[in-house]
This record gives C-alpha cells, sequence and structure tokens, in this order.
C-alpha cells in the first residue's frame, strides 16, 4: 500500500512539474510549504520552482518494500518482495548513492534511483547502509528498538566527497517522546546529542551567517555586492583561513536547515559569500578547498550552479600567465585594481612554480615583483603596465648571455646559483657547514631532476662539483 501510494505521488508531482508554468500557481505562506495534501503542495509555486530542477531524478525514482519472508506469504507470493535473493539485491541498489556526479546523474554508473526502502521491524539491527540519510517514522517504536532504528541515519558517510554531517529523522507519530526512557540506560557522555530537532540549527543558522558576513561588514565593506572589496581584504591569508572556517560552518548548517522555509532567505548570501571564497581561492592561488567540497549536498549544488554560471568552474584551476587567454582573462576584471591584484598573484604563482629550475633568475623576478607593488601602491593603471612588463619577461625566461656562453636553460643558471651562493662571506669556513650542505643538496636535485646520472653517481659527483668550486673560488665569485 505504501509503495502504491509513493508511485501515485510520484506520477502526481512529475505531472505538476511537467505541466506547471507560472500561470495558476500560487504564493504560499512559509507554513504551507508542510501541507499534508499532495495536491495543495504542489500547486504553490515556491515548491514546484525549487522542485523543477530535480525533475529528472523524480520521475525516476523508486520505491521498494522489504518484507520478512517467514509471516507473510499471502501478501508477497511471488516472493519479489521477501525472497532472501530479491531482497538482497534492493537493499544493494539502495546503498549506491542517489547521483554519481552531480544532480540528476542517476542513470550513470555507480548511482542508483532507488531512494526509499519500505520496512516494518525489519533491518533495525545489521543492516549498515551509510548512505542513507532520512528515516521515517510512522508508528509507536521504544527503547532499543528506537535506538536502532535511529541508528541507521547515524552512520558517517562521504558521497562524492563531502561528508553527510548527520541523518534526518522525519517523526510522524511522535515517537520521539520515547527517547528519554529508551536512554536511561545508558550513560550521559554516550547519548549526547542522540536526537536533536531540527528547528534548534535555526538560531544557531543566524548566528553563524552574521560572524561570516561580519569578517567583511566589520572590515569596512558596506555589503556583499562588494565582492572585490572582499576578496582584496581576503588577501590577508589568516582572515582567509578564518572566512573558509566561518562560511563552511553556516553551510553545513543551512544544508541541514534546508528545504525548511527558515532557510531560504539565507540562501542568497550563502551563494555570493561561496562565489567570494571561489574568487578568493583562485586569485591568491591558495590551497584551501572549495567550499563546495565540504559541505551536504544540497547547499554544494545550489552554490556550484551559481559560481559556474558567474565563470568560476570549481573543476578548473586558476588560470596560469602561460595561457593563451590569460590578458584577454585579466580584461574581465572590472576595475583596474581587480585587473593588478589578478595579475600580481599569478605571477606570484608563475614565479614559485618555476623557481626551482632557475633560483637566481626567478629570485631576481620575485624582488622586482616587490619593488613594483612597494612603489606603484595604490596607483592601478602604473602597477598594470609594469606587470605586463615583468609577466613578458618572465614567459620569456632567461636569455643567452653573450658575454659567458653559456646554455640558458642548462649551464647558466647552474652557474648563477654556484656563483651567488660561494660569493657569501666565509662560505668555505668549517663553521658555515650548513649553508654548503644546502648547496650541495640542491646539485644533486638539479642532476637527478635533469636525468643526466644514475642515481648512485649523484652524491659523488656533487662532491666533486663542490671541490671544484673551492678551487676556482677566485674565479667564480664575483
Amino acid at each position: 500500500m505504501y509503495r502504491h501510494a509513493f508511485y501515485a505521488a510520484r506520477d502526481e508531482l512529475v505531472a505538476a512539474l511537467e505541466g506547471s508554468g507560472s500561470e495558476g500557481l500560487r504564493t504560499a505562506s512559509p507554513g504551507l510549504i508542510f501541507m499534508r495534501t499532495p495536491a495543495e503542495l504542489f500547486a504553490t509555486k515556491e515548491f514546484l520552482e525549487r522542485a523543477r530542477p530535480f525533475l529528472p531524478t523524480i520521475r525516476a525514482l523508486e520505491f521498494v518494500p522489504v518484507i520478512s519472508p517467514e509471516q507473510n506469504d499471502t501478501v508477497d507470493p511471488s516472493g519479489e518482495w521477501s525472497a532472501r535473493s530479491k531482497v538482497d539485491a534492493h537493499i544493494a541498489r539502495f546503498k549506491k548513492p542517489l547521483f554519481a556526479d552531480g544532480p540528476n546523474t542517476h542513470d550513470q554508473p555507480g548511482a542508483d534511483p532507488l531512494a526509499f526502502l519500505i520496512v516494518k521491524s525489519m533491518l533495525l539491527t545489521g543492516f549498515d547502509a551509510p548512505v542513507e540519510q532520512v528515516l521515517y517514522l510512522d508508528r509507536s517504536i521504544k527503547e532499543a528498538e528506537l535506538l536502532q532504528a535511529i541508528a541507521r541515519v547515524n552512520r558517517t558517510d562521504i558521497q562524492g566527497g563531502v561528508a553527510k554531517s548527520c541523518g534526518i529523522v522525519v517523526d510522524y507519530h511522535g515517537v520521539a517522546n520515547h527517547l528519554t526512557a529508551a536512554l536511561k540506560s545508558y550513560s550521559p557522555d554516550d547519548i549526547a546529542g542522540a536526537l536533536q530537532s531540527l528547528k534548534d540549527e535555526i538560531p544557531k543558522l543566524r548566528d553563524q551567517h552574521r560572524r561570516t558576513i561580519d569578517l567583511f561588514l566589520s572590515r569596512g565593506i558596506q555589503d556583499l555586492s562588494d565582492s572585490e572589496g572582499c576578496v582584496s581584504l581576503l588577501r590577508d591569508e589568516k582572515l582567509r583561513a578564518e572566512f573558509h572556517v566561518a562560511l563552511k560552518q553556516f553551510l553545513t548548517t543551512l544544508d541541514r536547515v534546508l528545504p525548511r522555509p527558515e532557510g531560504l532567505p539565507f540562501v542568497n548570501d550563502a551563494k555570493t559569500l561561496a562565489y567570494i571564497q571561489a574568487r578568493s581561492r583562485n586569485r591568491y592561488r591558495s590551497d584551501e578547498l572549495l567550499i563546495g567540497k565540504e559541505v551536504g549536498e544540497k547547499v554544494r549544488r545550489l552554490i556550484d550552479d551559481h559560481v559556474i554560471s558567474l565563470d568560476i568552474d570549481p573543476r578548473i584551476p586558476p588560470i596560469e600567465i602561460t595561457a593563451a587567454n590569460f590578458a584577454s582573462h585579466v580584461s574581465g576584471e572590472r576595475s583596474p585594481r581587480a585587473k593588478a591584484s589578478e595579475m600580481e598573484h599569478a605571477t606570484r604563482a608563475h614565479l614559485r612554480q618555476k623557481h626551482d629550475e632557475d633560483p637566481v633568475f626567478y629570485g631576481r623576478l620575485s624582488e622586482r615583483l616587490k619593488e613594483i607593488l612597494r612603489d606603484l601602491e595604490g596607483r592601478w593603471e602604473d602597477m598594470i603596465k609594469a606587470l605586463q612588463e615583468l609577466i613578458q619577461e618572465a614567459l620569456q625566461g632567461r636569455q643567452l648571455d653573450v658575454g659567458t656562453g653559456l646554455d640558458p636553460q642548462t649551464q647558466a643558471p647552474f652557474f648563477d646559483l654556484l656563483q651567488q651562493e660561494i660569493a657569501i662571506v666565509g662560505f668555505w669556513d668549517p663553521h658555515r657547514n650548513q649553508a654548503r650542505e644546502g648547496l650541495r643538496s640542491w646539485i644533486v636535485q638539479v642532476l637527478d631532476s635533469a636525468d643526466v646520472l644514475p642515481f648512485t653517481r649523484l652524491d659523488a659527483v656533487a662532491d666533486h662539483v663542490m671541490e671544484l668550486a673551492k678551487a676556482n673560488h677566485h674565479r667564480l665569485a664575483p
């Protein structure tokens, strides 16, 4: 009976989504979102607008009863829902995630549209399905059986790289009233937080939202629409880390609350804050994860769609100065300050990446970058011109030195570093052993990376180079 009712409700919702435009739909008050009558629910504009993106998945949803075979032969004579092989197959399907990779990918390998198992006193013990997110209770259930039922959704899981932070119990019968009695035999430490009302998350959500946006408002930002101002503030690595933690907490709680209407007023700020985080991550080439990877599926889809619509694809790494479209990418920034900042950090990332290939050359460029930022601070147009010249030089790389005739890609970087290091006053003195060992280690790394010698010979060759450098110190040191 439940299975038939679920399919009827699913088909009714699909029909409403397929045939609904904005005409004839009424706006519901927040309380109406949770009406019990499907026909009334499906007539509300808010509900249908939020459900419409999931139409392909809703259309494919499946519902399966699991029945004990011993006592239900008259109910299921064919064994479709009670035969052991059938039950095992249904459970295996249920344990697969609903989505393989993003919304509406239930038809891809690794996913399955079987979304509901319908049971009565079944699968409460020995049933391990970490993917299970929601438990619906509609009958009296007490003591150990109640704890076992709750435990079914209280299993941690990683779905698509996203941690399941909690399970949800939808209590139609008031069984939570029996929880106190069921927990009497357990110590307080063991049962702390075993079951919490979702309503308790609302004050927490408001507080986390306020603390997150105050990171910007308390530092002179008027409102979150000034995304460039927010991104500029996040240049501070400590503030960026603090923002990441605060945003993660806010979005995690929002994921728990949605789709309750109390969470809807926070959705726009959630999208904006996630966009700011994505921009700052790209701008500063920082290592923290995009926030969407660390929160629940509902919020992840919400913010990923928003961020992608604003031309930031979380799957694509920040653009490098070597990219053919780097100039057009920079020109797309709205202000000279934003353009200069994007050029600065893209250049900084390139120099950091190339440093080990030629420490002296790229070290000099890094020093020039610091000088440009110091001398032209606030003069954004002049800074852009200076950075364009620096980027061009970085892209060209070291050029042939006519005076030495050394190969700019292989010999000159090696020679310059050797020359620079041994020029340190007292480099060969016994107490400067750390400096000499650092140079020797670099020589080993360079030879190993170039793959010009067997690994077993590297130490001996490095020692020989160090001896030659010491013997020719008067020629090498400038």
